[in-house]
């Protein structure tokens, strides 16, 4: 059965390079229209937060089709459909912590 082996999904490092690209994000906005140190943390949240909600769940078992790169691109982005899912407790409920305090502090702000 697919669930039994196959494919191992990397949810840690695709979490890990969406980390670092919602550092570079904020950065980047940060420098290019001057903002507030709690408008830049706010920002920041918001990203991490989506982040660690989106790799919280991650498929288990699925197996790549034999190919070139593009077979693997259209593979990655369509729908997999009957996948069992791992799920990460603590990137959960991290990512709902993050994006909790990121609207208190919008809030707070305005």
């Amino acid at each position: 059965m697919q669930f039994q082996g196959g494919y191992r999904y990397s949810s840690g490092w695709i979490c890990t390079v969406l980390s670092i690209l919602a550092i570079v994000g904020t950065v980047t906005a940060s420098y290019r229209k001057s903002l507030a140190l709690c408008q830049i943390l706010t920002l920041f949240l918001n990203l991490e937060g989506t982040v660690l909600l989106a790799s919280a769940f991650s498929p288990v078992g699925l197996t790549p089709p034999q190919g070139g790169p593009l077979s693997m691109v259209k593979w990655f982005l369509a729908q997999q459909g009957g996948v069992p899912m791992s799920y990460n407790q603590p990137m959960f409920y991290g990512g709902l912590l993050c994006l909790f305090v990121a609207q208190i502090l919008s809030a707070v702000l305005r």
